[in-house]
Formats: structure tokens, sequence, C-alpha cells
């Protein structure tokens, strides 16, 4: 039996190191040197090559190599008989919320004001504006933990769902009417959706249309979630007034990209929140286990619904 990683555009020399100290009797082997392939029984993916897993006649499931599972739910190979998880650690969760408060914070606050100022020579103190409200789409793992650090902190956060359930305390949305009350009341607007059929493009113009005067929108989530021609048309009317990107359509945005030069955008290259290869082994290790043991890998998912 043998555990294979493939993800390409990544160094994962660090991963399989980490990995083999959990795992030190199993066969690891990292992508293209699969070896034979009728050995693999389990494994971990991320953006892998078309008609791998048809290649891997034994394999009796595979996880996403980080929270995302839209590589593997666009696999035709995989039909639904392969188990699928997914990688989405506390540590994966913390640092986005981190990220996100600290987006927030800077940007209610005005630092970036504060360091215009200074290259000015300028000295112009101000009192910051009323606390803000947060709204949040999503509340799967990372939005439940957001939402937590934002209530902790004394926020006002409301949140969007599928099913409107969310962490105690939290007032929930659901449904097209829910979406467009969350948006009208928002200070900032944050995406943490799975990406499935049903949210691309749910970051549009009409949704952004009925977003509060003023108000912020963060994406997070996965870069097909906003549809960006409509977000500059979008800036140009200010609703919203600014817009926070980590995440795009086609990644590492083009140098031609018009969201480079604008004013109302302030963009990240993909890093609100990075694996830690130390957890990831460690998930990765607990996941194996379950999966030679017959249980289901960790962060058991539905291909069809997409989460």
């Amino acid at each position: 039996m043998a555990l294979l990683i493939c993800a390409p555009d990544r160094s994962n020399q660090t991963l399989v190191s980490d990995l083999q100290a959990r795992l030190p009797d199993v066969d690891i082997r990292l992508w293209p040197e699969i070896g034979q392939a009728e050995d693999i029984t389990f494994a971990v993916l991320w953006k892998h090559p078309p008609n791998l897993i048809g290649q891997l006649p034994k394999l009796k499931a595979v996880t996403s190599l980080g929270a995302g599972i839209e590589h593997l739910i666009k696999d035709p190979e995989l039909t639904g008989e392969i188990p699928v998880g997914r990688l989405a650690g506390p540590k994966l969760a913390e640092n986005m919320a981190l990220w996100l408060v600290g987006r927030v914070i800077s940007d209610w606050l005005d630092f970036h004001g504060y360091h215009k100022h200074q290259s000015e020579g300028q000295w112009q103190p101000t009192a910051p504006a009323p606390k803000p409200s947060v709204g949040i789409l999503g509340m799967g793992q990372m939005g439940r933990c957001t939402a937590n650090h934002f209530k902790d902190l004394g926020f006002k956060v409301s949140g969007y769902s599928l099913s409107g359930q969310g962490p105690d305390g939290i007032t929930m949305h659901r449904g097209k009417p829910g979406l467009t009350d969350l948006a009208g009341w928002a200070d900032y607007l944050i995406c943490l959706l799975p990406l499935t059929s049903q949210t691309k493009h749910i970051l549009n113009a009409e949704l952004m249309s009925q977003m509060k005067p003023g108000s912020v929108l963060i994406n997070v989530g996965r870069g097909d979630h906003l549809n960006e021609p409509d977000l500059l048309t979008s800036l140009s009317e200010h609703r919203p007034v600014r817009a926070i990107l980590d995440v795009f359509s086609t990644e590492p945005l083009p140098s031609d990209h018009a969201f480079w030069s604008h004013p109302q955008i302030t963009i990240s290259p993909h890093c609100a929140s990075l694996t830690d290869p130390q957890e990831a082994a460690d998930l990765i290790a607990r996941s194996y286990q379950n999966v030679m043991s017959g249980k289901a890998p960790l962060g058991l998912v539905d291909i069809n619904l997409g989460y």
C-alpha cells in the first residue's frame, strides 16, 4: 500500500518529510514518481493533472491538500464511488480569521491614510468611525471561526449559509432574500463560501447594487465567486466603495489586469490562509489511518453538493 502526494504547483519536500516522520512504515510517493500505480491506495491532490485518478485502480480515497475541492469536483474520474476529503484544520481557520480581522480593523481605522500622511509630512489625528458591522457569507469551519473572532471583539456580526445555521449568537440569513438583506446591512461583506455551480459569480452586479453605501467587499473564498467585470462597474457606482481581494479567477493575477492599478481595490496574492506543512502532515496521517481502517477520510465532502 502506498500514499501519493500530487500538487504540481507546490514544493512538497517538507510535507513529505513531515509526513514520513508520522507514518514511518508507509510508502509515500511524490508525483510524478508514482511507481507501481496499483500500489497506491490513498492520494493527496491539489490541481492534479488530468487522467491521474484513472491510473490508480486500488484507490480507496482522495483528499484535497487544502480547504478547496473544486479541482476534485471537476475531475470526471471521480464518480462518487471514491470518498473525497479535504484538509481544513483549526490552524488554517484561525489564520484566516486573524487575517480578516486585521484587514477589517486596518481599513476601519484607516491605517493606510496615516501612512499616506506620514509620507506627506502631515499631522492629522482623526477619531475612528463607530465600530462597523460584518457580514460573512459561508459558515463552514473558516466562516464560523471568523464570525466568533469578530463577535469576541464586539463587532456586530451576521452570517449567511445555505442552511441558515451558524454559531450561537450570530444572526443568520438564508435564501436570496436573506442574501440581499445581509448585503444591505453589512459595512464589510466577506465571502467565505464554497465554490459550487450555485455560488459561482454570486458576487455580481445585482448583489453589489444592494450593498450598503460606503461598504467594503472582501473576497477570500475563490476567484470565481466574483464577477470581475461587474465589480469594476459597481465600484464606479460606489457600491461597494472598496474591494479587498485575495483570490482571483486567474492566478497569478495577469500583469495587465485592471485590478493592479485600481484605486479602490486592494489585492494580495492568495495568502490569507496558507496550508501549514506540519498541520497538513498531521491531518493527512490521520485521514490515511482512517481510510486504512475502513473509515471515511477527514473532512468528508459530497462532490455533488460541492462541500
